[in-house]
């Protein structure tokens, strides 16, 4: 697309401007969004990959490592999809699954994806849920032989069940 300002370059870069509450898009070549003043900033997308490695905790490779594997599939290799932020295929989430297990969790809190719970029809999946954390904390508490608190738990668990 080219740009709605002078209409001779490829427009990289798209803006919604709202005026008295009408909002419109404009897009614009990069010169012409240096000179507006309706842009106080000019993104840069060459500076992408080094926000996602920073932001994921990944270093650029050295020159002297060895080299890595790559995905049998698609040939991706895995600083490629931390540059990228994005895998190649199916195939690399088994490929590179002991490098992005981590890279996961610490994106997401957590390893298993919970979900929302239906208002209307969720009674009894708020239930299950509820008694397998009140079983996961009744195992924490026998391991610390905190039996007196353990006893009250385990009537909680009898309660819901």
């Amino acid at each position: 697309m080219l740009c709605q300002h002078c209409q001779q370059q490829e427009a990289i870069m798209k803006l919604f401007i709202t005026e008295n509450g009408q909002t419109r898009e404009v897009y614009l070549c990069e010169n012409c969004a240096k000179k507006t003043q309706e842009v106080s900033f000019v993104f840069n997308p060459a500076i992408v990959p080094e926000f996602l490695q920073a932001l994921f905790g990944f270093n650029s490779p050295a020159k002297d490592q060895p080299v890595e594997t790559t995905c049998p599939k698609c040939g991706i290799s895995f600083s490629r999809i931390t540059q990228a932020g994005k895998l190649g295929c199916s195939t690399c989430y088994e490929t590179f699954e002991t490098q992005l297990e981590p890279l996961l969790r610490r994106v997401h809190g957590g390893g298993q994806n919970v979900g929302k719970i239906p208002a209307r029809r969720g009674a009894a999946l708020r239930n299950r849920v509820e008694q397998r954390k009140l079983k996961e904390k009744l195992q924490g508490l026998i391991q610390q032989e905190a039996f007196e608190e353990a006893a009250i738990v385990r009537d909680q668990i009898r309660q819901l069940e």
